[in-house]
């Protein structure tokens, strides 16, 4: 009987689990996973867990009733320290060794910290696990003064959460102004507005020096000699991939496990998908290494069929959303590659999309509206992007010519 073992019990490894079952597989399945949980989405984590509003019992893909009856094994609260691939084994953290005839390794992502005095005192937290969210949820009290370090996607969804439970947030931003990786920078102001209408203090260029505290933190202190009072600081300055186990077995790495279009690392019979893997996307001609919770759906459904032995081509238009305050930013492609960015809406009116052309090719598109005000026409730019339609920046910009309709005419 064929063994798969999975390593990283995250969204990614749950799915690919689950996925190998719903498609038919119907050898042995361990999943090994560092936490204690069962496999759980990360989004809510920094919303609707943080706010209160769901428990993680509620965000977790299945029950263990599930996982059971789909005769998928869980070992959790244990690492995969040692990957031999010629003996196929891998050696983990309680002593036993597994073997296994296909590898899937999604091991996710590590929040980055930073490394500066006074990082780890009681009270500066990161924002990955279940566990870092249910540490930071204790803070988040009325009238408390809570500092994000980080205004990517991660920190303002924090920031929202914290001020819709009643904290004064301050967003303290390295750059020169937030979202500077994922956004072009008029809808990264779009963004702004919103928290600033919400009461969030945006700070950009900051440099920290240090968190300053006696015994628990404090203060944010500034290379300056400012200093921000605070009673808990949260850092989202991102993650980097887990490619620990990758790298000593020696898989090729580089920004992720790389991967082919299907899947395959440079070793027979190991795989890698989720935030850890840098996937080779032919509609882009390069390896790309995706964070969302599209990418854990789909890929791992992708990899279960590549490991049967019915291999199709991973080459989405990738796509992902962000839930702050009634406000929804969803983006479909790369909206920061452009030469040419126009607009159709705006923040007064409940809902702005931008789309970012290159070279008269749309290569991304972003939406930031009220409810789900903005979701098909991201969802029909996506759908351009998907069949190669580039409609002109005139005609993009022109919010009397519908988007279905240009999506039909190409």
């Amino acid at each position: 009987m064929e063994h798969v073992v999975i390593v990283g019990a995250g969204q990614a490894g749950g799915r690919t689990a689950r996925a190998l079952r719903e498609q038919g597989f119907e050898g042995a399945i361990t999943l090994v996973g560092e936490e204690t949980l069962l496999p759980y989405e990360r989004p809510p984590l920094s919303k609707a867990v943080l706010k209160g509003e769901a428990e993680i019992k509620d965000v977790m893909l299945a029950d263990e009733d599930a996982y059971r009856e789909h005769e998928i094994t869980f070992i959790g609260g244990c690492r995969a320290d040692e990957l031999d691939v010629n003996a196929r084994t891998v050696r983990l953290s309680n002593g036993d060794s597994l073997a296994y005839d296909h590898l899937v390794l999604t091991t996710g992502g590590v929040a980055k910290s930073l490394p500066i005095p006074g990082g780890d005192l009681p009270g500066v937290h990161l924002l990955r696990t279940a566990e870092h969210s249910t540490a930071v949820g204790k803070y988040l009290k009325e009238g408390a003064k809570i500092a994000i370090v980080g205004g990517g996607f991660i920190g303002l969804e924090v920031a929202a959460s914290a001020r819709q439970r009643g904290c004064t947030v301050t967003v303290l931003e390295g750059f020169e102004r937030i979202l500077a990786r994922s956004l072009p920078e008029q809808t990264a102001q779009d963004v702004a507005s919103v928290h600033g209408q919400n009461g969030v203090e945006i700070r950009t260029n900051v440099r920290i020096a240090s968190f300053r505290g006696d015994g628990h933190v404090e203060a944010v202190a500034f290379e300056d000699g400012s200093e921000l009072p605070v009673d808990a600081v949260v850092v989202g300055i991102g993650i980097a991939p887990d490619t620990k186990l990758a790298e000593t077995a020696g898989l090729k790495v580089d920004n992720g496990i790389v991967t082919d279009e299907f899947g395959h690392t440079s070793q027979e019979g190991v795989y890698a998908a989720g935030d850890c893997a840098s996937a080779f996307m032919p509609r882009y001609g390069c390896h790309v290494r995706l964070e969302s919770y599209q990418n854990a759906n789909l890929q791992p459904a992708n990899l279960a069929r590549t490991i049967r032995g019915e291999q199709r081509v991973y080459d989405p238009v990738p796509w992902l959303w962000s839930d702050q305050y009634d406000w929804n930013l969803q983006t479909a492609g790369f909206p920061n590659e452009f030469d040419t960015v126009v607009s159709r809406g705006s923040v007064a009116e409940g809902a702005v999309v931008y789309f970012s052309l290159k070279d008269g090719v749309l290569r991304g598109v972003a939406g930031l509206g009220q409810g789900a005000a903005i979701a098909r026409d991201v969802r029909f730019s996506q759908m351009m992007m998907e069949k190669g339609i580039s409609p002109s920046a005139d005609q993009l910009a022109n919010p009397e010519v519908p988007l279905k309709d240009l999506l039909k005419a190409g």
